[in-house]
């Protein structure tokens, strides 16, 4: 069911098919070969539907080739990926950013509370107050960048039913998502790698004690917020226990075997982030590092994305009969929290 305000306005009358299809097959996970075949045809209809232009009774040519059908196709592609690409993308970042949509061109403002206690004094039983304090939230505003993608497609066989709309969409869709994602995870590395040496940065070979000494002290500082501990699948392979710890499994041999994180440690959830690829071939999360986070008290990265503008040509214009189509997606991170983290580097 579509539930984004701008895709249910764009929508207006229509029949809801396809855009329902669309959310179904990307977003609830339903990518089978009967659902890609149904929301092409939704597409199809809907393309009549917005272009007021039927094909029955229409050489196929004379539809495709009519500009009414060529903004429709357009448009509702347009439409359709700028309320999908939040909705896919918001679950992945959902445990380190408040991640925000903004008009193009406007500037995001987030207000960030203070994060330090008062100052409690002794009283000598003889004074009126004490010292005044007062604790003010701090502001921070968020300007994103502008990132464009350019593809091209004959469309002519898309709206002949030659290629599947789906696969248009989906790459177009995950290159944003991927790039947006990498860009978050290199803000939340450098923002981590800032906090100074001490109690919430340590450094040396795998210990669970020292880990949950952390998640102590995490989790006092925010307040008495319970924190939890996340990193990359390969770095939470240290929180695994083995034979040098005194551990031992037993696996039946009538089932399969498989190795799975630990789902707490003393009552402090563990939580694995999911990687993402630099344009160098290397993952983003590192391999060595635990962090200590508290979600519910303060995400650590502040996130904003823009809908989308976008534009395209008729095929005719190109030599090769394909059509063009660029996407503008603003987007931007800054880390900028009231909550406490931690971040443990494991040297074996």
């Amino acid at each position: 069911m579509i539930m984004n305000p701008e895709l249910v306005k764009f929508a207006a009358d229509s029949q809801t098919g396809f855009y329902d299809a669309a959310m179904r097959y990307f977003c609830d996970g339903e990518k089978t070969a009967d659902n890609k075949e149904l929301m092409h045809k939704a597409f199809l209809a809907e393309v009549e539907h917005k272009s007021h232009f039927a094909r029955e009774g229409l050489d196929v040519n004379a539809w495709i080739g009519n500009p009414s059908v060529s903004w429709a196709a357009m448009s509702i592609i347009d439409s359709t990926i700028r309320a999908i690409i939040p909705v896919t993308i918001l679950p992945q970042f959902n445990l380190f950013a408040d991640f925000r949509t903004q008009g193009f061109g406007d500037i995001t403002k987030f207000t960030i509370q203070p994060r330090s206690f008062y100052v409690v004094s002794k009283g000598g039983r003889a004074e009126r107050t004490s010292f005044r304090q007062r604790k003010f939230n701090s502001d921070v505003t968020l300007t994103p960048e502008e990132h464009i993608i350019t593809i091209f497609e004959k469309m002519y066989n898309v709206l002949s039913g030659r290629v599947n709309i789906a696969d248009f969409m989906a790459w177009v869709m995950l290159s944003v998502q991927t790039e947006m994602y990498t860009d978050a995870l290199v803000a939340l590395n450098g923002g981590l790698a800032t906090i100074p040496n001490g109690s919430l940065n340590v450094d040396g070979a795998f210990d669970m004690k020292t880990l949950v000494k952390m998640c102590e002290t995490v989790q006092y500082r925010n307040g008495g917020v319970k924190p939890i501990i996340a990193g990359s699948a390969t770095a939470l392979m240290n929180v695994l226990p083995d034979s040098t710890s005194g551990y031992r499994i037993n696996v039946d041999g009538e089932g399969n075997g498989s190795i799975e994180l630990l789902r707490n440690i003393m009552g402090y959830t563990v939580m694995k982030l999911d990687n993402a690829v630099s344009k160098a071939g290397e993952l983003i999360l590192p391999d060595d590092k635990i962090y200590v986070i508290s979600p519910s008290q303060d995400k650590l990265l502040k996130g904003v994305m823009t809908t989308t503008l976008s534009n395209s040509n008729q095929f005719y214009d190109n030599a090769d009969l394909t059509t063009n189509y660029t996407q503008r997606v603003e987007w931007g991170f800054l880390f900028a929290t009231s909550a406490y983290a931690g971040i443990y580097t494991i040297n074996q």
